[in-house]
């Protein structure tokens, strides 16, 4: 809110503003002035001449500010009066203003064509208005900056020595130092003498800097790259002086030289001068995004020239306002209010524009803007005049009403318009932006939260989460563990698959010849048990590989590939390793390193399904502990290093059959439609036993403890004796050997205590799966009461005694220490069937580009070699050769349809008070460290 405010007193003694009308005068000129609260429209005026409060309902284009012309006798002081009003009007600080005489100004221009003379007598008016504006340090606004005219009047005085031979290089040097990227070149070298001194790495950094300053400048000097040429662009756009026929700004700038642009046309000099002190008023008017906290200006600049005429530049000045604003057709917040004995040549009265006098200021006003727009479109030489008469008063009753309208001056009256709307203030122009930052940064924050949760509290878009456990693949970073354990021997084994992988990939960028191949792991790495100690036959599977991928690092033979290790989570019991197999494939279309995966975990319908899912994506799996006759009988691209459960089955029966005793057998196994290892195995061990001669019989038992057995899944003729712990008790009153068919953990241990409560006195046997409930060193030792035995599909003796056997197990205990450890040691051969399996893709690997280095390397291509992994021919030089593993020999027979090693070791060992002994009770299948036993079956 603005207003003028006087005392009635020195209001009334103010006899410069002593002209009919005089208040209506003021009036008009405080209106047009005063800003409106949105945009820039002009208020309209009512049938009775009052200013209205709201704004005109039609979206017409902005009519802009007249040039208000006092002409008359009573001219005399009036705008130095207006001057001291703009000046104290309150609020204070509100007005910018600028008042300049020309009454003693040189007579240096005349009417008619623009001269020289003319572009310097306007380009002294501007520059006296301009530092006025600039110097007006009572506005509480930020102060107007005019960076293009500034720059056109320091360019039009520049001056060169007549012996210059290129100037253009000197006025690129001078803009350059007047350019804003000069302040930072000067931090630059303020930098470079304090910190290279002392840090002499910071020079390169610094020189770049330097050189970067020094490109952009000469980049945006150009005036063609939008946003970085600022307001060099500008010159090259606007209508003057034909910008197009320099090329760049710094030859458009040479042409505004002192002695160059006294060869242009001085009307379009003097135009260039007068657009660029409106354009830069423009921009000052203009709030652009990034300056959201600066006031918006709620009044416009008052140019008061005084006592204008035809040869002190002050028509020639109005004379181009009108032109450049007809011509650019560009709203400039600048109101011009002059004075003169007679109105400029192109204002003079006509029927168009008859004569107003002050007391008609509103209606003279409206007709102005009623014929503005034709008069734009006509381009008039008299469009942007508004010619007002100044008449003295000549009767008493005139005297009258000019005091009346004095007095009425000196009362506070509202200026409406002083304030910005409040949805246009700097506080909702800040305040909008930052809550609608704020609500889609939360909205992003709570949505990449939920990335996080769902992602395993990572951005990897192969890990989610799923039942509270992470499953997806990792590289080591991230650990799919669950639950760790206290003694951090999972993380250990984990850091060094991360460290393995970061220096594979390295080595792949210096030996590009070698093959760079990825391999996956992918078990259940979630506890069945909930505990830590349930996993430990996974860690050590993981260390298997570990040391596969060590071997590889150390290699140098051009054929022997590079390998990079991922770790994959099936979920609890495989549940989600189908889900884990489609990942796979995604990962393999984006990395075609990956050629397969190794590992896996429990013959169960969940590894099935992941197998398949795997052969669907072409992937081919070499598994490390699997057993069940249907996944190598059923499965193409599936392959296993540890002997099938028929083999088990077996060598079961021998072992049984060169023991003393009772010869009767009785299977527990597993009743879980899921798990066809339990089943499978025990219609293999009763067939074997059978054809030795030993009455067979089975028991079925629920599994994890609490479930029901359920009799529509058992074989036919079984008996249903409860869950695990049943099952134990049932063994009780059997003399003969009780072979435990299920899930090392967690139903073992169960079946164990049931046993143990009656002091059963049965034999007992466990299958291979048991090998997880020894190598689980808290469980075996919580049971001791009862001797076992158990078959290991490998084992890990405490000395082994030569060969790749003993290398595997040297480099298992310098990279894990807590395998030395009697803690770590489980003898459950685990680590060395995972190395095994690793060892299948690694060999095959090699032996395809042992055939041709050109040939790529492809998970089809890999499948293809693991089937040729024989020795089949008498032939010495024969490529594809079998592999003598640390679990024993691999060789798959040259039968394409084969898919498990033949005569692949298995060994019988014994648990007593719940330790292990060492000693191997039963060895069959083909080893460079042992030979078989005599009773042994040939493997069929």
């Amino acid at each position: 809110m603005v207003y003028f405010g006087m005392d009635q007193t020195v209001a009334v003694a103010r006899e410069q503003l002593a002209f009919a009308g005089a208040d209506r005068l003021v009036k008009l000129i405080g209106a047009l002035y005063q800003r409106p609260r949105v945009g820039d429209r002009p208020r309209e005026l009512q049938g009775n001449g009052e200013w209205q409060r709201g704004y005109h309902q039609e979206r017409a284009e902005r009519r802009g500010l007249p040039m208000v012309c006092l002409v008359g006798d009573a001219r005399e002081g009036v705008l130095e009066e207006l001057a001291s009003r703009l000046r104290n009007a309150k609020p204070a600080g509100t007005v910018r203003s600028a008042y300049l005489s020309l009454a003693k100004r040189a007579d240096t221009d005349k009417p008619g064509e623009a001269t020289e003379e003319s572009v310097e007598a306007v380009r002294e008016i501007l520059r006296q208005v301009r530092n006025t504006l600039v110097s007006n340090s009572r506005t509480r606004e930020s102060r107007l900056r005019f960076r293009l005219f500034t720059l056109v009047d320091q360019l039009m005085a520049k001056q060169f020595s007549p012996g210059e031979s290129d100037p253009e290089r000197v006025l690129l040097r001078e803009l350059q130092e007047n350019n804003l990227l000069v302040r930072f070149r000067g931090a630059i070298d303020s930098a470079s003498r304090e910190l290279v001194p002392q840090h002499p790495a910071w020079r390169f950094p610094l020189l770049l800097l330097r050189l970067l300053t020094f490109v952009v400048f000469r980049v945006a000097v150009t005036g063609r790259v939008p946003g970085l040429s600022g307001r060099y662009r500008w010159f090259l756009r606007q209508p003057h002086l034909a910008p197009e026929m320099s090329g760049s700004f710094v030859r458009f700038a040479m042409r505004l030289t002192h002695g160059e642009w006294q060869n242009e046309s001085p009307q379009y000099v003097a135009r260039l001068l007068v657009n660029s002190f409106l354009e830069d008023l423009r921009r000052e008017y203009r709030l652009r995004p990034w300056q959201f906290w600066r006031r918006r200006r709620m009044t416009y600049p008052v140019l008061l020239l005084d006592e204008v005429g035809p040869a002190n530049g002050g028509y020639r000045l109005l004379e181009l306002i009108n032109e450049v604003r007809n011509q650019v057709g560009l709203f400039d917040p600048l109101l011009v209010v002059s004075a003169s004995q007679g109105p400029p040549p192109d204002a003079e009265p006509s029927e168009e524009r008859p004569k107003f006098h002050a007391v008609e200021a509103a209606i003279a006003y409206q007709a102005w803007q009623n014929l503005l727009g034709a008069d734009r479109r006509a381009r008039r030489p008299t469009a942007w005049y508004l010619p007002i008469c100044l008449d003295p008063p000549r009767t008493e009753d005139e005297k009258t009403g000019v005091r009346k309208g004095m007095l009425t001056l000196g009362e506070h009256y509202d200026l409406s318009g002083g304030r910005a709307a409040w949805w246009t203030t700097r506080w909702v122009r800040a305040g909008v932006p930052a809550v609608v930052l704020a609500l889609v940064a939360g909205f992003a924050v709570v949505r990449y939260q939920s990335f996080l949760d769902s992602h395993c509290g990572t951005s990897s878009e192969w890990l989610t989460r799923v039942d509270d456990q992470c499953v997806g693949v990792s590289d080591g970073t991230f650990t799919l563990f669950s639950p760790l354990d206290k003694e951090g021997t999972i993380q250990q084994v984990e850091a060094v698959v991360a460290d393995q992988n970061r220096r594979a990939e390295e080595l792949h960028q210096q030996h590009p010849e070698r093959p760079y191949i990825t391999l996956v792991d992918l078990e259940a790495l979630t506890s069945s048990n909930g505990t830590a100690e349930g996993l430990t036959a996974e860690r050590e599977s993981l260390e298997g590989f570990a040391v596969a991928q060590s071997r590889q690092l150390n290699a140098t033979a051009a054929a022997e590939p590079i390998v990079r290790m991922l770790i994959a989570n099936g979920g609890k019991e495989m549940l989600q390793g189908a889900a884990v197999a489609r990942t796979l494939l995604e990962m393999a279309k984006q990395d075609p390193s990956i050629v397969g995966v190794v590992g896996l975990d429990m013959s169960s319908e969940p590894t099935a399904n992941t197998i398949r899912a795997l052969g669907d994506a072409g992937i081919p799996v070499v598994a490390a502990t699997l057993t069940a006759d249907q996944l190598a009988d059923q499965n193409p691209i599936y392959f296993q290093v540890a002997p099938q459960n028929r083999r088990e089955a077996a060598v079961a029966a021998a072992f049984a059959a060169e023991r003393p005793g009772p010869r009767s057998l009785r299977v527990y196994y597993s009743d879980d439609d899921t798990d066809f290892y339990s089943p499978n195995l025990r219609d293999n061990l009763l067939k074997a036993f059978k054809d030795k001669g030993f009455a067979v019989e089975a028991r079925a038992f629920a599994p994890d403890e609490g479930q029901t057995a359920r009799p529509a899944h058992l074989r036919y003729g079984d008996r249903l004796v409860g869950n695990a712990g049943a099952a134990g008790r049932d063994s009780c009153s059997y003399d003969g050997y009780a072979f435990f068919a299920g899930r090392g953990v967690p139903d073992f241990g169960a079946f164990l205590t049931g046993a143990a409560q009656c002091g059963s006195t049965a034999t007992i046997i466990g299958d291979d799966d048991v090998a997880r409930f020894v190598a689980d060193s808290v469980a075996r030792e919580d049971h001791r009461a009862l001797p076992y035995y158990y078959f290991a599909l490998a084992n890990a003796p405490a000395t082994p005694a030569k060969g790749l056997a003993r290398d595997f197990y040297a480099t298992l205990n310098a990279k894990f220490a807590f395998e030395r450890t009697e803690k770590g040691r489980s003898f459950d051969g685990h680590a060395a069937l995972s190395y095994d399996a690793a060892l299948v893709m690694i060999t095959a690997t090699a032996y395809l580009r042992e055939t041709s280095s050109k040939i790529p390397v492809t998970p089809g291509a890999v499948w293809r070699e693991i089937a040729a992994i024989h020795t089949s021919r008498p032939d010495a030089n024969q490529t594809n050769k079998y592999i003598e593993g640390v679990s024993g020999t691999i060789d798959y027979g040259g039968d394409i349809g084969r898919h498990v090693p033949q005569d692949k070791p298995l060994a019988v060992l014994r648990v007593q008070g719940g330790e292990v002994d060492p000693e191997l009770q039963g060895f069959c299948g083909k080893a460079v460290s042992r030979a078989p036993d005599p009773w042994c079956p040939a493997d069929g």
